[in-house]
C-alpha cells in the first residue's frame, strides 16, 4: 500500500481512486470493490467484531485505499505501511452533508435492496460509527460536527510530511507534487455519483 485514504465517502473519493490508478498507485480499494467482491465485507465485519485481519495480506494486492470502510483503519494501516503517504480527500462540510444524503443515505434506506446481508451489514456500520445510526444521519448540525470532527483529527494527528490533503478542484499539482510523480496531460478524474440511482459509486 503506498497511499492510504483517511477521507469519508462523499469527498470526492471515487475520483480520488480513479486518479491514483492513473498516477500508477492503483489498484485502489474503495467501498464500492465490496459490491463486485462480497468478501471483503465480511472481512471487515469480521475485524469489526474483534476478529484479528492481516491487512497486509487481505489487500496486499491493492496500491492505494480511499473512502469506507479503509479510512477507518488510516492510523493502522499508516503504522503497517510506514512509508506510504495519507490522502485526505476534503471538501466544504455543507456540500459533503449535502450530497451524502442526496446519494449514500438514500440508497441504503432501510428497505432498500444493498445486496448480500454482508454488505448491508457493512454500511450500517458507516451510519452507526458516526452519526449514531443512518437515522442520526438526518440531524444535519450533529453530522456536520463529526465530519469536521474527523478532518481535524487527522490534520492534528497525521504526520506533516505523510499527509497530503486534496480537493478534486485542487488539479493535479498538489498531489502529483507530493507523490513525486508527473503531472499527466489529461485532467484529473471527475466522477460524481450523485445523480446515479445505485450505491456502486461513491
Amino acid at each position: 500500500m503506498r497511499v492510504i485514504g483517511a477521507g469519508w465517502g462523499r469527498t470526492g473519493t471515487t475520483s480520488a481512486a480513479a486518479a491514483l490508478e492513473l498516477l500508477g498507485f492503483g489498484p485502489c480499494f474503495q467501498m464500492q470493490d465490496v459490491w463486485s467482491r462480497p468478501e471483503f465485507a465480511v472481512l471487515w465485519n469480521k475485524h469489526r467484531s474483534g476478529t484479528p485481519v492481516d491487512w497486509k495480506v487481505e489487500l496486499g494486492e491493492f496500491g492505494s485505499c480511499v473512502d469506507w470502510p479503509g479510512c477507518w483503519e488510516w492510523r493502522h494501516f499508516s503504522e503497517l505501511w510506514p512509508d506510504a503517504h495519507v490522502l485526505l480527500t476534503v471538501r466544504e462540510a455543507d456540500s459533503w452533508y449535502d450530497s451524502a444524503l442526496g446519494s449514500i443515505h438514500q440508497w441504503t434506506a432501510p428497505g432498500q435492496d444493498v445486496g448480500p446481508r454482508e454488505v448491508a451489514e457493512l454500511l450500517s456500520a458507516v451510519w452507526d460509527e458516526h452519526f449514531g445510526g443512518w437515522e442520526g444521519f438526518l440531524d444535519r448540525e450533529r453530522s456536520l460536527a463529526a465530519y469536521e470532527a474527523h478532518v481535524r483529527s487527522v490534520r492534528r494527528t497525521c504526520p506533516e510530511d505523510r499527509l497530503i490533503e486534496w480537493r478534486v478542484s485542487d488539479g493535479w499539482q498538489t498531489i502529483c507534487s507530493a507523490l513525486n510523480v508527473p503531472v499527466p496531460e489529461e485532467p484529473v478524474p471527475h466522477l460524481n455519483a450523485r445523480a446515479s440511482n445505485t450505491p456502486e459509486r461513491q
